[in-house]
């Protein structure tokens, strides 16, 4: 569960800039928080909704945590994001760090980065009183160099060995990451922080969840809860099929169709899915060494009680927004990890955003000590008034006259009165503002 995050010089933040999920005193909603019980604990909240208009940089705060993340998983950010512009001399450092419980324990993880290579890397065990380096590194064209903590009791082997492994590591990567790929030992904290982002979930407006086309076609029960949830939300979908079709058809470039068949072949067996924009595809072998072609469709039924077959692209876009949650939705019944969703709304009627968080407070009730965590970036008000929500999982981010987002909890304005309204009325800043349409000399 991320308690803090933290940006500095990166998109549309200046200085640093910090969101928090620590979770106020109220009692409001118990269920929405995992409540620190320990001295050291701290209280974490299980939701976050952060509000702001279009171009305030609230999409920001998913990027700056998805790029952390890819630092941590996979040794460097596969977009670089670029440091704050709008200044006479830009900076050249550019920073970001997420504070995050995983099982019992705290942790900081953070990097630092210029245009060439990566400047500083740390990982700090925390509490709510202070916190323990775990490692630092400091990284500099001449040099890079990691100081160890010795209260990790490091025999002079595992000791020796890291130092290696810190040498060795490009300055465009992580040690986090080298670590893991070179089965590194002796630090059993760099496994579970690793594993911690490797289970978080990041969906942006233009993701497509590649992952319920494979689940449908081997899992059962993912099929019939998949089912059940396009029901509730009133899609009209009564059932996912796959049916044959003609590969010269399907609108894939014939290389790319003839160089998955050929794959395929060489591998002697099996099948993969192919994904294409909206369209999922199953291209399989059979065992006389045939290729076979197949679709994920959606079957709706008739007014005579017969099923009429549906491509994808053929349903509302809220229905195909649906799909890629789904996924989410059937894991949280079970899995804890961080779910990052950024416009949650983006093609959603406002009672079915609403359904949504719906679904998830139940979830938090049905499992009360759950460590599960969603937070999303919307512009949908009537959450604030039709869904369950505390004042304190409410963010508002508003730019500046300089372009400088920054970020304010609902918290702080202590509201007393319906606060969608306020809201729209612009109590709480993070809304549009639009220029006079006199002015357009149309």
């Amino acid at each position: 569960m991320i308690i803090r995050a933290s940006f500095d010089n990166i998109l549309s933040f200046d200085s640093e800039t910090s969101i928090s999920f620590v979770a106020s005193k109220s009692d409001l909603l118990a269920t929405h928080v995992s409540r620190a019980i320990k001295r050291d604990d701290i209280s974490i909240l299980k939701t976050g909704l952060i509000y702001g208009a279009n171009g305030s940089g609230k999409s920001n705060i998913i990027k700056c945590i998805e790029s952390l993340r890819e630092f941590a998983v996979y040794g460097r950010s596969q977009k670089v994001l670029e440091p704050f512009k709008l200044v006479a001399q830009p900076r050249g450092i550019s920073k970001m760090e997420v504070e995050f419980k995983s099982g019992d324990k705290y942790y900081a993880y953070g990097v630092a980065y210029g245009k060439q290579h990566l400047t500083e890397e740390w990982l700090y065990q925390i509490g709510s009183r202070e916190g323990k380096p775990i490692f630092e590194r400091l990284i500099s064209a001449q040099d890079d160099t990691i100081q160890i903590s010795p209260a990790l009791k490091l025999d002079k082997k595992e000791f020796e060995f890291l130092t290696f492994l810190a040498k060795g590591t490009p300055k465009d990567k992580t040690f986090i990451h080298e670590y893991i790929r070179r089965n590194g030992k002796g630090i059993d904290a760099i496994q579970e922080v690793y594993d911690w982002f490797m289970r978080m979930q990041i969906i942006f407006p233009n993701s497509r969840n590649r992952d319920i086309a494979v689940r449908v076609l081997k899992d059962q029960d993912f099929k019939k809860a998949a089912k059940a949830l396009l029901d509730l939300f009133g899609t009209g979908v009564s059932d996912l099929k796959r049916v044959d079709v003609n590969p010269e058809e399907i609108g894939l470039p014939d290389e790319f169709r003839q160089d998955m068949e050929q794959k395929l072949l060489k591998q002697g067996k099996g099948g993969m899915v192919v994904f294409d924009n909206v369209r999922f595809y199953y291209v399989e072998l059979k065992a006389n060494q045939l290729i076979a072609w197949k679709e994920l469709r959606l079957v709706h039924i008739a007014d005579d009680g017969s099923e009429r077959i549906f491509n994808i692209t053929e349903e509302s876009d809220g229905t195909i927004r649906l799909l890629d949650f789904i996924p989410m939705l059937i894991d949280m019944k079970t899995n804890d990890a961080v779910y990052l969703i950024d416009e949650i709304d983006r093609s959603m009627h406002p009672m079915m955003t609403v359904k949504l968080l719906e679904f998830y407070n139940k979830i938090l009730n049905e499992r009360k000590d759950c460590k599960l965590q969603l937070i999303c970036t919307t512009h949908e008000s009537t959450l604030l008034s039709e869904a369950q929500v505390r004042n304190d999982e409410v963010w508002f981010v508003e730019k500046d006259d300089a372009g400088v987002s920054h970020m304010t909890s609902l918290i702080e304005y202590k509201p007393r009165q319906d606060v969608r309204r306020g809201y729209l009325m612009g109590r709480y800043g993070a809304i549009p503002f639009f220029g006079n349409l006199e002015n357009t000399n149309w």
